[in-house]
């Protein structure tokens, strides 16, 4: 388990680690490393509904529908 910091985020982040947020509840986290591999985009599937999670060359991430 990583410890967060400050901001309430996790200082690591590997695979499936937890971290708290700033209300001290635990939550997942992953790394985009550990979800994207060699990618620069996944889709995520939300109720039913598939959604764009890409990496942009300035290092953000976008969502989108």
């Amino acid at each position: 388990m990583s410890h967060p910091g400050a901001d309430g985020v996790a200082s690591e982040v590997s695979g499936n680690e937890l971290a708290v947020d700033e209300a001290g509840v635990p939550m997942r986290v992953f790394s985009t490393e550990a979800l994207f591999g060699p990618e620069c985009e996944i889709a995520i599937r939300h109720a039913g509904v598939y959604y764009r999670l890409r990496i942009t060359r300035q290092g953000k991430l976008i969502l989108s529908k």
